[in-house]
């Protein structure tokens, strides 16, 4: 049985958190440390961080904290990086319109609000009343890597409507 990294805190098993943790931080910090040995200056890396790592998001509490890692070592890494030229940020996507958003909406919509569409409340909860398109959460991503963003290292960017 795949087990989710969204449910509440009773359910989550050392297991849980080792996976969420391995998968979520360690990939991430494992492909830095090799992409960043053969990168030339000037060379950009993004990580994927999320907006529950900086809001509270019902029953996100194991995939949040691993976010809110890869944000801290997002942080921690651009002076190092610095050094050898190499730029790392990471994006924080809100909600989108995605098959995982979709798979883990009933996940995560406090019991209060059992009969309201999911969509609904994550539309209600930013600034622009609606999910972003993957297409949006992947401009922002194609800037951060570009040479237009090249004063930003360290860097966690919110790309999430203004979630709130």
């Amino acid at each position: 049985m795949k087990r989710s990294y969204i449910g509440p805190l009773q359910s989550i098993t050392p297991d849980d958190f080792e996976r969420v943790f391995r998968i979520n931080v360690g990939g991430q910090l494992f492909i830095t440390q090799a992409a960043a040995a053969v990168m030339e200056p000037g060379s950009r890396i993004l990580l994927t961080s999320s907006i529950s790592a900086r809001i509270g998001v019902y029953r996100h509490s194991l995939y949040a904290a691993s976010k809110a890692a890869v944000s801290a070592m997002t942080l921690n890494l651009a002076p190092e990086l610095a050094e050898r030229g190499i730029a790392i940020n990471a994006i924080a996507p809100g909600g989108t319109a995605t098959d995982m958003a979709a798979e883990h909406a009933a996940s995560y919509t406090p019991p209060v609000l059992r009969d309201v569409a999911p969509a609904k409340i994550i539309e209600s909860m930013n600034a622009l009343r609606r999910l972003a398109e993957p297409d949006e959460i992947a401009a922002v991503a194609a800037f951060l890597l570009s040479q237009d963003a090249s004063y930003l290292t360290g860097s966690t960017v919110d790309a999430a409507g203004g979630w709130m």
